[in-house]
């Protein structure tokens, strides 16, 4: 409360001025007093009312100080907590892109081999499904399969770091090489993800690029696949991604070729 001191004098001025007032008042308005006290008592009740008033603006300040202090520590420890969490997140989804391709040593050996698309001419433009099976495994399985599980290793962590500071404004439908080339910029800054800034950041770019001829590739190993054991696969499904890819007007590798033309 406010100067419990300054609150006394002020009210001791008031009773002693209306004394004062009363000792001296004439006699012939002496009927007037109880209007005088009663003056008197409402200036007292205005000045302790308005203290009042104050006090509890001040207790709710010092609560909603209270409150923010508390809650940017919270906030502070949610942080804390889904950075372990994230650390956990990128380096398994590290350790899944190097066993699926055992020639890496090292994650950012992958930069290297990612850019390196000798198999696509035989893939995009052979129609022999053993062909475009054995040029498709290795590109798939050594190269995209890699980075796909890097790529989705950053969103993941990325998701559960974003939520953990309320960061509403994230897309979280994009695509994982669409996502992480989004909001890499805020990634970077952050502890772990900065560590994968350089090879995660170019291979994001470099997959946004290339997804033409990486929707053409995985529809050529598909019906590759179709061709080379058509028991085991659903030719409408495979029918339907074509239909989907022409839409998009990606590149038709040849293998699948002969399917559009039975299309009509």
């Amino acid at each position: 409360m406010p100067n419990k001191l300054l609150l006394i004098i002020l009210s001791i001025i008031v009773i002693v001025l209306a004394i004062a007032t009363a000792f001296y008042f004439p006699t012939e308005y002496f009927s007037a007093l109880g209007s005088l006290f009663g003056a008197a008592a409402g200036i007292l009740a205005v000045i302790w009312f308005s203290a009042s008033l104050y006090y509890q603006a001040q207790q709710l300040k010092e609560q909603r100080k209270q409150f923010l202090e508390n809650f940017k520590q919270l906030r502070e420890d949610n942080r804390r907590n889904s950075l372990v969490l994230v650390k956990d997140i990128l380096a398994r989804a590290e350790e899944r892109a190097l066993k699926s391709n055992p020639s890496l040593k090292s994650i950012n050996d992958l930069m290297a081999q990612y850019i390196t698309v000798i198999e696509w001419p035989d893939i995009l433009k052979s129609t022999d499904p053993h062909i475009v099976i054995e040029h498709g495994k290795s590109w798939l399985n050594m190269k995209e399969l890699p980075a796909t599980y890097l790529m989705r290793g950053i969103k993941s962590a990325a998701e559960i770091y974003f939520r953990s500071i309320d960061n509403r404004n994230i897309d979280y439908t994009l695509e994982p090489e669409l996502f992480v080339e989004a909001y890499g910029s805020t990634l970077w800054k952050v502890p772990y993800f900065a560590e994968y800034r350089s090879i995660t950041s170019w291979i994001s770019k470099w997959m946004v690029r290339m997804e033409p001829g990486r929707k053409a590739i995985q529809l050529a190993y598909q019906v590759a696949l179709l061709k080379a054991e058509p028991k085991l696969w659903k030719i409408d499904k495979i029918i339907e991604d074509i239909e989907q890819h022409k839409k998009a007007g990606y590149p038709m590798p040849a293998i699948a070729e002969g399917l559009v033309n039975g299309l009509g």
